[in-house]
């Protein structure tokens, strides 16, 4: 068998389209900029189009989407207003839409979770090893700088000043585009977090690791979250692919030293 990193691992990515006040969505405006390939035998599968900020289309575009792809790594990107830094997310939960209505103006209800989700945990987690994967974004990161040159940017940022990762908040109960009090410190503009919230960003995510389970071969939750800022000019979208790109090659080389560790168990 040839060795992990030698093969090519094909990551998924998507971006959420507008709502509310976002017409111009930071997510979609990342991953629709991103390249197609990456160093090191990397495939980036960049869904067509924005993901509808909707429950029920998002039940009709991921299962189908991670069955037809069968990609190694699922990574969907979303928007969380209130925040000034990047962030992966560590877990999602099945029973907590009932009072959060979409774009269409429907809530995802629990009956229809406990139907569509029958036998999956309440609270479900990615099986990549987050933790591993902050450290290697660190250092990806340290050369990345906001844009401008030396103000206060929109997102309240120093223009110019690099970016920062570090290891961030646990909290896991609000919804999107609020912050919680232990989301407000200094743990960096790139880092990780528990605090998916309860609309569309955590929905999209749990569907994604349920399906990732189901119905690739691995049978794993290799599935990522990532919250973007309130980015709104081109230069800080290219500032967010660069993250991104950075994110996903600290995915894909945690992913492969796990699965080269479980090969050689």
């Amino acid at each position: 068998m040839a060795p992990i990193t030698s093969t090519l691992t094909r990551v998924l990515v998507t971006g959420f389209g507008p709502f509310g006040n976002v017409i111009n969505n930071p997510s979609w405006g990342i991953a629709s900029r991103l390249p197609t390939t990456l160093p090191n035998n990397i495939s980036i599968l960049v869904h067509p189009s924005a993901v509808p900020v909707a429950y029920h289309p998002v039940i009709d575009l991921v299962p189908g989407l991670i069955a037809d792809i069968q990609p190694d790594i699922s990574l969907h990107i979303g928007v969380a207003e209130g925040r000034t830094y990047f962030a992966v997310e560590q877990t999602s939960r099945k029973n907590v839409y009932g009072n959060m209505r979409d774009v269409e103006g429907k809530p995802w209800t629990n009956a229809e979770g406990e139907e569509y989700w029958a036998g999956e945990e309440e609270k479900l987690g990615t099986e990549i090893d987050l933790s591993k994967v902050v450290e290697e974004w660190q250092g990806r990161t340290e050369g990345i700088a906001w844009p401008g040159g030396g103000g206060v940017g929109r997102v309240g940022k120093v223009q110019g000043e690099r970016v920062e990762v570090t290891l961030g908040g646990d909290v896991m109960d609000a919804a999107v585009g609020e912050v919680s009090s232990s989301d407000v410190d200094d743990d960096g503009d790139v880092r990780w977090s528990d605090n998916v919230g309860t609309y569309l960003c955590a929905f999209i995510y749990y569907t994604s690791m349920v399906e990732m389970s189901r119905e690739t071969q691995g049978g794993r939750r290799d599935t990522a979250f990532m919250h973007v800022p309130m980015l709104t000019e081109d230069a800080e979208f290219q500032m967010g692919v660069d993250i991104t790109v950075e994110l996903v090659q600290s995915l894909v080389d945690t992913w492969r030293a796990q699965r080269a560790a479980e090969e050689s168990a």
